[in-house]
């Protein structure tokens, strides 16, 4: 039997550095850090929403920008 393993993806398995790379949020200039998480010593994406950004207070879902940011082309990226 497979143990389950705690994961903060919201599907499948996503490679961190092209999230960091690729998330824009919609609403705001947020900027992305990839650290190390330090309870895990796993990934880490730290999204820095502009102060006022409806997504930072927890107004709208970050998961359009998290979507498109994995399964966007980069030929469909601004």
């Amino acid at each position: 039997m497979n143990t389950p393993q705690h994961t903060d993806y919201v599907i499948g398995d996503i490679d961190p550095v092209t999230l960091a790379t690729n998330y824009q949020c919609g609403h705001c200039c947020s900027e992305t850090a990839l650290g190390t998480d330090p309870d895990t010593g796993g990934p880490r994406l730290e999204i820095r929403h502009d102060d006022g950004c409806p997504v930072l207070s927890g107004v709208l879902s970050a998961l359009p920008d998290a979507v498109r940011a994995v399964s966007v082309p980069a030929t469909f990226r601004p």
